[in-house]
This record gives structure tokens, sequence and C-alpha cells, in this order.
């Protein structure tokens, strides 16, 4: 009944019939697009966790699996950020009790840190990606 109730929440704030409803479907669009950007890395980073599993420790280097543990947590970092961003603006608007300017302030500084954030992990996950580190994994 609650997942119900967060859902109808969502889709009432994105979708909207109000002018800011340009602006709020294309935040949640910017981070759906985000999320499906990171899907190719998704499947290297799941070659790497199958290979970890299956191969023998002894085969695979420790700066290897330390380099690809790397790739998977700052993975994780945008498509935990986009999950966060999508449900975080909701709740500053309606349920947080402040004046709108504070309102609008916060949603700035949390768009402008998460986009640093992400731009940030997909730097840090394109050198991994780049280096020699992962080649065992394909």
């Amino acid at each position: 009944m609650e997942d119900t109730v967060k859902n109808q929440t969502l889709k009432q704030f994105y979708f909207n019939s109000s002018w800011y409803s340009i602006l709020t479907t294309s935040y949640l669009f910017l981070f759906f697009y985000f999320a499906i950007a990171y899907l190719n890395n998704v499947f290297v980073a799941i070659a790497f966790i199958f290979k970890t599993f299956t191969t023998s420790t002894t085969l695979i280097p420790m700066v290897n699996i330390a380099w690809g543990a790397i790739y998977v947590i700052s993975l994780l970092i945008p498509f935990t950020i986009s999950i966060f961003a999508i449900v975080a603006l909701p709740n500053i608007w309606q349920k947080i009790d402040w004046k709108k300017d504070q309102r609008l302030l916060a949603t700035i500084a949390i768009v402008i840190v998460i986009f640093m954030v992400m731009l940030a992990a997909s730097d840090l996950i394109e050198t991994v990606s780049q280096s020699n580190y992962l080649v065992p994994f394909l």
C-alpha cells in the first residue's frame, strides 16, 4: 500500500499539469538517461564479479581485483545517486516545510552536487576501464 502511495506521489510530482512539469520531467528523464548510459559498464561489472567468483584467486593478481572492485563501486555511485535524485526532488518540494526560495536553493545545490559526483564517478569509471586492469575479466 505504501509503495503505491509513493508511486502516485512521484507520478503526480513529475507529470503534473502545471508549467514546471517541463522542468521536472526533463530532470526525471535526465537521470534515467544517466542510468541507461551506464548499462554497458554494468555488463563489464557483472563479468568482473562472475569471473572473480569462478576463477581461482591465485590466478588473478590482487591489483586487478582491487581496481575491479573500485570499478564496481564507482559504477554503483551513479545508479544510487540517480535513484536518490529522482526521489529527493519531490521530498524537498512536498514534504519539507521551507520557504520557496529555500526549496529552490536546496534543489539547485542538490542538482549541482549530484552532477559533480556523477562526473567524478564517470571519470573514475572511464579511467579504470581504459586501463589494462580489467582485461583479465573481459
